[in-house]
Formats: C-alpha cells, structure tokens, sequence
C-alpha cells in the first residue's frame, strides 16, 4: 500500500536489532520503488539486509536518508559491506523494475544515515518482496549492475549506453549485437518500446545497424555520427529510444542471462508451492500433477506449519501447526493442520497441478470452544485472520520450525462483497469474543 506519511523520529528507530551495537555498512538511497515506512529486515545471501525508512532527526539536520544497511560480521572490510547491499539493490530494482540510487555511504557502530534528504517520498507501509533473485555468476551480477545503473541515470544517453554495456558483456563485437538485436527485436513486448520500434521501422530503417550506430556508438565515441548533448534533436532521439534500449537489455538479463523477470515469476506462480516443491522432490511432484495413485506416506514428516498473512504479526492460533497429509488426487495434495489443544484445524491445498496454494476460511476452518477464556480468546484471533486475509490479505506458510518461508500467494481479491460491512461485522465478532474471554477469565479466577 502507498502512503504520504509524517516521517518517523530518528531516536524512534534506534531499538531492537538496529540499536545493537557493531560495524555497521549503510547505503543512503533515492528510490523510485517505494521504500518501506518502518523498518524492515530482509534475507539476502543469508544476511538481514535493513531497510530504514527516513527519518526526522529534527533542527538543522532535517530529514535523514532512507537506507539499506548491514552488520558487518567480525574482520569483514567496508568494501565487502558495500558490495553486498549493492548486490541487494541491483536485484532488488531489477525484480521492481525501479531505479534504487545510492547518493553516499555511511555507518559507524550504529546504522546512521545522513540528513540532507529532500525525495522522493514514495513510501510503502508493507513492504512485500517475494522475488530478490541472487545470481552467483560474475558477467551476471554486472549486467544486473548496468541495468540498475541505466534505471538510475536521468541522461539518456547514458542511460541508453548503460543498457547497452548488458549486450556488451556477452557479444564484443558490433556485428554480431547487431545481428542479436534485428533477431531480439520482433520478441520485445514492452508497450513503449514496441510503439517506438513501429515508428522506427515505418521509417525504413533497420533497427540493429540504427541503434548500434547512432544510439551505442553515438555515445561511446566523439568522432563520426556522436550524440551531442547540446543538440536537442539527438537528446531528443537518444530518450525515444531508450525503452527499446533497456527492453533489449531485459531481454537479454532474462533469456540470455537467465534471470527470470518478476513478470515471468507472476505468471509461473512457481513460488507459491516452491518450499513445498523442495520437501515433496520433484519426482513426487511429477508424479501428483500425473494424478497418480500415491501413498499417503509420500513425506514421511511434514514440518510443522505457520499460516499467516504478509505484513503481519502472526496469529497465536496458527502459528505452530502439526501437519498431515489426508488426500492426494487429481493433481492436489490436501494437508490437514491442527493446534495441540485440538481446538484450531485449517485445511491447506496444495494444488501442483496448477502451481496454486489455496485454503477455504468459510469451510476448512476451525475454531472450537471448550468453555474456557484461552478458547475464546483464541476464536477471536482465528476470526482476526480470516478478516485480514479477505481485506486483501497475502497468504503465507512456513515451516515453524527452520522459520522458512514454503509458499506464498498473491493478495487475496474479495469478489460480490461489502468489505466495509463485512470488516464491521467482523470487528464486532471479534470483541464480543474478547469480551466473553474476559468473563470467563473471572470466572475461572474465582472457582
């Protein structure tokens, strides 16, 4: 969700993990993706990678940077702190799409940020990143280096060179990037790109010499055919041209390098089983989409499961789960999930066949009641779930265990509903049950 909000007080921020103390590595960003408004703690590498909202640090010094920062691990340089977080914002604006800047770097024993920051203010109070690939190979961590530095330049020029440097790494000579684009070019789905694209091509002209000559050589070189930054008409071709440059170099990080765009990963929707994926194997998940007769007793152990919603504190009631499978067929495994006490039961289908993690609140939820104040209480925190996750909630299982997130979808999309109505019907459960938990409480005490 995207807000305007009043920024945070610096001293505010400083408590918990940000207030440990250590050799801490901090990016000052400008950022075109929304930034969170809290602070957020993000998994990159098999390191928490902080997200720092920016801050009033009130009289002169105005307003801090918002930031990504790092705990140095002891004998770790300030080089290799500055490496990581910028692994972390070049995957992170490829997955957005979305320039991610840094203007300077800070730190010190806490994660100190700098003042002087004046926005953008595009801010985001729940910060969902479900895809921050991470490539391990060199020549592909630079053409995710490039693309950021092109998302990050308001010269287009140079932006367009930037993007041209990704096609640059795997093909060193001209003829052959020009034959890679006249062959990419009929590919490029992008709206803008493919509009400019007709227009250059209505032109007579042929696109892999006309933008390898007068876009990439233009502004590499100062002799022949050169871009002229005084020149309005080339600054004026050279920004035209720019949505097929950086379409050209997506094309080529996804196809080419492999790293699959957050467009490709949406429509797999590989990641809503993909923690699944790895308990069951791939074999067996082969076997399920066959529809297959399958023991039961496919997974000998499945973890206990959290099932929570994006953004969230979690709920009591469902966040230590024992688990069990009850039905494989057609494509779909059915997991049976229940609390100790017997009292909470959710049903989880995995869907294989369609790569989908699907539950019912209306007919594969329990919440029971024994009498006792711990039962309505936790009848209230049940019917908080379902409210938030109809009020656009984002679906999320774990294993409780490991803390490792198995599947994830997207947000849930209430259909032939009166939201406020029905949150308002909701609320009003929800405190009556608080309310009889309270009776129950006294009652109890005075037995």
């Amino acid at each position: 969700m995207f807000e305007r909000t009043v920024a945070p007080k610096l001293q505010d921020l400083y408590n918990g993990p940000l207030g440990v103390r250590g050799n801490w590595m901090v990016a000052c960003v400008r950022s075109q993706m929304a930034w969170p408004s809290v602070v957020t703690e993000v998994v990159f590498r098999g390191r928490t990678i902080f997200l720092i909202p920016w801050a009033d640090a009130g009289g002169a010094v105005g307003l801090m940077y918002p930031a990504a920062a790092v705990r140095l691990d002891d004998g770790e340089d300030a080089d290799a702190g500055q490496l990581l977080i910028s692994h972390f914002l070049s995957s992170l604006a490829w997955a957005h799409g979305q320039s991610i800047e840094v203007d300077q770097w800070s730190g010190g024993n806490i994660p100190r940020s700098m003042g002087g920051f004046n926005g953008p203010y595009i801010l985001a109070r729940d910060f969902i990143h479900p895809y921050v690939p991470d490539p391990i190979d060199t020549k592909v961590r630079l053409a995710l280096g490039f693309y950021r530095e092109g998302l990050g330049l308001n010269n287009a020029a140079y932006a367009c060179l930037s993007f041209f440097k990704v096609l640059n790494i795997f093909m060193n000579k001209g003829d052959d990037q020009i034959a890679w684009i006249a062959a990419t070019i009929p590919k490029i789905k992008d709206h803008r790109a493919k509009s400019r694209i007709s227009f250059l091509e209505n032109s007579g002209l042929e696109l892999g010499q006309y933008l390898y000559v007068t876009n990439r050589c233009a502004v590499a070189h100062a002799f022949g055919r050169t871009a002229n930054p005084e020149d309005p008409a080339d600054m004026r071709r050279m920004r035209q041209d720019l949505p097929v440059v950086r379409a050209l170099a997506e094309y080529a990080i996804e196809y080419h390098f492999g790293v699959k765009s957050s467009r490709t990963i949406y429509n797999e929707h590989l990641y809503e089983l993909e923690g699944f994926t790895q308990i069951f194997g791939t074999e067996n998940v082969a076997a399920i989409k066959a529809c297959g007769k399958l023991d039961l007793n496919i997974v000998q152990v499945l973890p206990r499961l959290k099932v929570t919603l994006a953004g969230s504190e979690g709920y009591s009631t469902l966040a230590n789960l024992n688990s069990e499978i009850v039905s494989i067929s057609d494509g779909h495994v059915d997991v049976r999930c229940t609390s100790d006490d017997g009292l909470t039961g959710i049903m989880i289908r995995l869907n294989f066949a369609d790569e989908r993690l699907q539950i019912d609140v209306n007919q594969g939820l329990v919440a029971g009641d024994d009498g006792s104040a711990g039962a309505a209480r936790g009848c209230a925190v049940t019917l908080l779930f379902i409210r938030d996750y109809i009020l656009n909630g984002i679906l999320e299982v774990w294993d409780s265990g490991q803390q490792k997130l198995l599947g994830r979808c997207n947000a849930f999309i209430p259909t032939n509903i009166d939201l406020g109505a029905t949150k308002k019907a909701y609320d009003e459960q929800i405190r009556g049950l608080q309310a009889k938990a309270d009776l129950r409480s006294i009652s109890e005490i005075a037995r």
